[in-house]
Formats: C-alpha cells, structure tokens, sequence
C-alpha cells in the first residue's frame, strides 16, 4: 500500500489529510492514519488507502479531492478502474492538478451537475447526480466504484464492485461504516451490496446512520 488519505468535515469545511507513506508497516497502521481517524468529529468521515496499480506515489496524488460548488464543499474518492477518461478537460474553475483518474472523474461531475442544476433548478440533487453518471458511463465506459459527499450526506455508486456496510451502536449513536474492501473488516455481519450486471449500476444515498435510498440507476 503506497499510501493512505482521510478526508472530513468540520464548520462547514472539507479538510483532508494525505501521506505517501505505507499505511501498514510491520501489520502496524501508520500512527498518523490512527490518530487521525480517533480524534476526528465529523459527521461523515471518507478514508482511502492507494495501492501500486492506482498511480504515483506522490500524497497529491492520493485520494479524498475536494471540490466546491453548488454550495458544499464535496469530497470524492474514487476506487473504479478501466476508465477511459484521463483526456478529459474541465472549462470550470477551480481545478484539480493531480494528473490521475479520481480527479478527472471528480471534475467531470462537478461540471455536469452544475451544469443540470442550472437547467433544472428545482430538480433534486439525487436525479441530477443518476443523470450525470448516466451521462458519465456514456461518455467514458468503464468500471466505477465512487463515493461522494458533503457535510450531510453520502452518494455511493458501483457499477462493478460490490460494497459492504456495517450499522453500529456506539457511545455518541449510530453510525453506519461503508467499505469497498473485498474483504469484510470484522468478524460481524456486514451487509453486501452487489450490483447487478443488467444494471447500469447501483447509487446509494446515506445521511447519517440511515440508507436513504438504494436503486439502480
């Protein structure tokens, strides 16, 4: 593992922290990574850890990316791969300077939900984001597996890898642990959600502990 990113929310704000170091050394997590994921207060916390087939081994490169607009600041990781779409080229500000897919990827829905929600105004955020990733699989084929957020809610999408999710009961509530790992984290009872290969693919909205919706696209 080359290296790890964990992205949050506090004040309205998107704050994300990156180290191109090994997240595990000796069967060890990387003390940063630890702490990092014991103090932070947020209501929807995005982790991700980079392998050698996901780029450089450059933090910059790692993902959580965020993005302003439409009045959030977002956070996006992205853990798809056979996308054609590093040609890709944004007209909007600001823009990403990492040169690997997830950013891409990240720029070309900012821009097409922007972009729907100017002609749609009073469309719901949901509709405009399965239009735009409708658009996105037409425009660029190829396997995703992507997570979306702001400070109040979670998109999750896959159209090739299933997800696990994982509801406990803490000291301070609820909470709901999602995961792309193949592999289930603990020894309890995750939930699988597997897409449907006559699917376009699954996209599922989280707020807080709670699955909102969960649907093909």
């Amino acid at each position: 593992m080359n290296g790890w990113g964990i992205g949050f929310f506090r004040d309205g704000q998107a704050f994300v922290e990156k180290s191109s170091e090994q997240v595990f050394v000796d069967d060890q997590v990387h003390e940063s990574f630890q702490r990092l994921a014991r103090v932070i207060d947020s209501r929807i916390i995005v982790s991700h850890i980079s392998c050698p087939l996901s780029g450089g081994r450059h933090s910059a490169h790692n993902n959580p990316f965020t993005l302003p607009f439409l009045d959030h600041i977002w956070l996006f990781v992205n853990v798809g791969r056979d996308q054609e779409i590093e040609q890709y080229r944004s007209d909007n500000e600001p823009r990403l300077e990492a040169e690997v897919k997830a950013a891409r990827i990240f720029e070309y829905l900012r821009d097409a939900l922007v972009s729907r929600m100017n002609q749609y105004p009073y469309g719901s955020l949901y509709a405009v984001l399965r239009d735009s990733i409708r658009k996105l699989l037409s425009d660029y084929p190829g396997n995703y597996t992507f997570f979306l957020a702001n400070e109040s809610v979670l998109f999750c999408f896959s159209n090739f890898r299933r997800l696990l999710l994982l509801r406990k009961s803490e000291t301070l509530g609820d909470i709901l642990l999602v995961t792309s790992v193949g592999e289930r984290l603990s020894p309890e009872e995750w939930l699988t959600i597997e897409p449907d290969e006559s699917s376009l693919g699954q996209l599922m909205v989280i707020a807080g502990p709670d699955v909102l919706h969960l649907g093909d696209i």
